[in-house]
């Protein structure tokens, strides 16, 4: 028992040093719970929505899967891990590939999956249990103690054959205050009938990806486990974030003594702004521009990106007056241009150019094609609108609007109406899919 107190004070600081509200959560809501004993009264069982297989139904399974072929292993392979304070033996351990496993301690951070491991030998099956008991009351003090952290929520202690695993589950926030779930399994694996080698797995919603769902197949297969209650999939905090995202791109705060676009009645994301078309500062235009994050201007020229639509407008005096023959050079070029192999865009597509609506000589076109991803190989639609506007004889003004639609989000549609609006246009075949 001397020994088992001495690790329990090794836990407590391991404890504190990875403090966080980690849990990993079942498919159904769980009621916060004080200890492990409340648990197991309230019976708040992790997967009951789904069918836990049994200690026989899985044992002959497991002991066959627990030495899986490395080469079949894509996110694991076999770490052998030291009881650091007891004997000094070591034991096998399949765990997340480039983690750090050093000094009796395995840790991986990978695709929002977060690993742990450690070996506690307790001297009989009944000291390893209490210490599994005390690691779990130890977190869930932790978490309730964690301001950010609700709903707290502990599972059932699960049993297979002398191995005990459970589930945990909370709800805390990320750095911009968005609600997110995280979801824990701790397990005891005994070894050697008395030793246990202690290790936990934690998924947090926010830092998912395309490998995280693999990468709890591949333990569970291993394990031979149901993980179905680590998978986060219906949660909200995707759609809240891409609305927090998209409501941040909104905040207009111009840099002192740039020009400073004004609201306008009847629009909720453009602003008028007065721009000079010639050199010598004798004829302006007032013009409409979306006001965001990333706005910037100057006495011949607005820009912004903002809900995958960028804009940019600008003033200039040239030598023709002839806007319709100039709009068909600059849709040859464009077209020419987007077309290089070297662009490496794909259906690369040019409209006619068309009149603009309510303007007396002013005309667009629009070039329609797929842009790669930059670093990947997908595709993703994308259609650059090119206005132009003759104010005066030689003065024009340019308007060039891009839709990207893989940068679209909730407000894109409201956006690309405003400036359908404001210019004369239809954009309908570009709008965000509801």
């Amino acid at each position: 028992m001397k020994n088992f107190w001495r690790i329990m004070t090794v836990l407590s600081l391991t404890v504190v040093a990875l403090a966080g509200c980690g849990a990993a959560g079942n498919t159904g809501e769980k009621a916060p719970v004080e200890n492990v004993e409340e648990a197991e009264e309230t019976k708040k069982v992790a997967g009951e929505a789904v069918e836990t297989p049994t200690a026989e139904e899985t044992v002959e399974e497991t002991a066959e899967a627990l030495v899986p072929d490395p080469t079949s292993l894509t996110y694991l392979e076999e770490y052998q891990i030291e009881d650091v304070f007891g004997d000094g033996k070591v034991y096998p351990l399949y765990a997340p590939k480039s983690g750090d496993n050093t000094d009796g301690f395995f840790y991986s951070d990978d695709h929002g999956v977060t690993f742990t491991a450690s070996v506690y030998s307790g001297g009989s099956l009944e000291e390893l249990k209490m210490y599994l008991e005390t690691s779990v009351n130890l977190k869930v003090e932790d978490w309730k103690n964690d301001p950010e952290c609700s709903e707290v929520g502990v599972g059932e202690t699960l049993e297979k054959g002398d191995d005990r695993y459970l589930f945990l589950t909370a709800k805390t926030k990320d750095y911009n205050g968005t609600p997110y779930l995280r979801r824990l399994l701790m397990y005891m694996s005994v070894r050697d009938g008395n030793a246990g080698v202690f290790w936990d797995m934690e998924v947090r919603e926010y830092a998912q990806d395309e490998e995280t769902a693999p990468l709890i197949q591949e333990v569970a297969r291993c394990y031979g486990l149901n993980l179905s209650e680590l998978a986060i999939e219906d949660g909200m905090w995707a759609e809240q974030n891409a609305q927090h995202e998209a409501d941040r791109q909104d905040v207009y705060e111009p840099e002192e003594g740039d020009p400073v676009l004004e609201k306008v009645e009847g629009y909720q994301y453009l602003g008028m702004l007065t721009l000079t078309l010639d050199d010598e500062e004798n004829v302006t235009c007032p013009v409409l521009a979306p006001m965001g994050w990333n706005t910037t201007a100057d006495d011949h020229r607005v820009s912004t990106t903002i809900h995958g639509v960028s804009v940019r407008l600008n003033g200039y005096e040239t030598g023709t007056v002839n806007y319709q023959a100039m709009a068909q050079r600059e849709a040859d070029s464009d077209l020419k241009l987007r077309s290089d192999p070297e662009e490496g865009n794909r259906d690369v597509k040019i409209s006619e150019v068309m009149p603009m609506t309510g303007q007396d000589a002013a005309v667009y076109y629009v070039l329609e094609y797929e842009e790669q991803d930059y670093g990947s190989e997908e595709y993703h639609k994308r259609a650059d609108v090119t206005c132009i506007i003759q104010v005066k004889e030689k003065c024009f003004l340019t308007c060039r609007i891009s839709l990207k639609s893989g940068e679209y989000d909730s407000a894109t549609n409201s956006l690309i109406k405003e400036l359908e609006t404001a210019y004369g246009l239809d954009l309908s075949e570009w709008y965000a899919e509801e």
